[in-house]
């Protein structure tokens, strides 16, 4: 009978490679419900722990290790400390014994910082993951360090080619007339409509703009979509951007952010419980439950981080185990939340 692998009982279990690993060749600790479906995956495919050949598995062997490190915005907002959270938790146990993911964190607009700390880590590790904007010094320097051997993988927001090995993040065509869509269904009244981005240049958020006026456009042709204002990704940011369009347009009947600093668009929305205003974001947010219980947040279209970040620790070692130029990209999925199906 031929040897039971990892990507069956993958399969079987409704989990990722990277989380059967840990199960069976006890890496790291998962939840004990993850670790019954896997065992349970397991025995129906007739693989029993210690008493079976070794799983024939598509990852690398155990003794084939990675060093990752990572460049992600300021972990003020809430979205990137819990990234850095689930990219450590995954990536860890490929690492060497004794040593951990590096982790290195800008704003948003401090492109020089950014581009220094990719030459940093190309000399420490051998394979890096990057939130940035697409900038033509931040693409040349993965440029450059990509010539070196050093893979580099766009988190969310995607660059021009710039010989990046990959990204991992959203359709976000998809996302922006997804969020269209909802907001021709709540909008039955005339108003004009708000869009926060976290800076021009970050591609991920422009895809998501044009293709929500896209949308509204061709359904919704008479409903005026304001010109983006910037939240810089910061908490501050989202703040005044919001502050700026309640003060500014007393008809604001909606706002779409699919940006960073949602908590501070939140704040700006709570101070005027008067006004009607809704809110069709992208999380996960700190405390984004309550915001949607409350109705701050009408419509949430939730990123997930924890798979994103497991299928990029899978991904990168198998480039590591088996070299080649290829780019990858990885589509993910997004969920979309309101208060009736927390």
């Amino acid at each position: 009978m031929s040897k039971i692998t990892m990507n069956a009982i993958a399969a079987a279990a409704g989990v990722g490679v990277a989380t059967v690993d840990r199960v069976i060749n006890r890496r790291a600790p998962v939840r004990a419900a993850t670790e019954q479906k896997v065992l349970e995956a397991a025995n129906r495919l007739g693989y029993r722990i210690g008493h079976a050949p070794l799983l024939n598995s598509t990852l690398p062997a155990a003794s084939v290790t990675v060093r990752m490190g990572f460049i992600l915005l300021s972990k003020s907002y809430s979205f990137y400390h819990s990234l850095t959270d689930a990219l450590r938790q995954h990536t860890q146990p490929f690492h060497p014994l004794g040593s951990e993911p590096l982790f290195t964190w800008h704003d948003i607009d401090d492109v020089e910082a950014v581009v220094a700390s990719l030459y940093a880590l190309a000399e420490q590790v051998d394979a890096i993951g990057l939130v940035a904007l697409d900038h033509p010094l931040i693409r040349h320097a993965i440029a450059s360090v990509s010539r070196r051997g050093v893979r580099v993988y766009a988190l969310f927001s995607n660059f021009s080619p710039c010989g990046h090995a990959g990204y991992f993040g959203l359709d976000n065509q998809k996302a922006g007339r997804t969020a269209a869509w909802i907001a021709t269904h709540l909008l039955h009244q005339p108003g004009s409509v708000g869009v926060l981005v976290g800076d021009h240049r970050f591609i991920c958020q422009e895809s998501n703009e044009i293709s929500f006026r896209s949308y509204l456009r061709e359904q919704d042709s008479a409903r005026r979509v304001l010109e983006p204002l910037k939240t810089n990704e910061s908490i501050d940011g989202g703040y005044r951007a919001t502050r700026q369009l309640l003060d500014e347009h007393a008809d604001l009947a909606l706002i779409f952010a699919p940006c960073g600093g949602i908590e501070g668009v939140i704040h700006a929305l709570r101070q005027q419980p008067q006004r009607k205003v809704a809110l069709i974001c992208h999380g996960p947010v700190k405390e984004g439950e309550l915001a949607l219980i409350d109705g701050t947040i009408t419509v949430m279209i939730r990123n997930r981080i924890d798979e994103m970040a497991m299928r990029l620790a899978q991904t990168v070692l198998q480039h590591h185990a088996e070299p080649g130029e290829h780019f990858t990209q990885v589509t993910l999925p997004f969920d979309i939340v309101t208060r009736e199906n927390l």
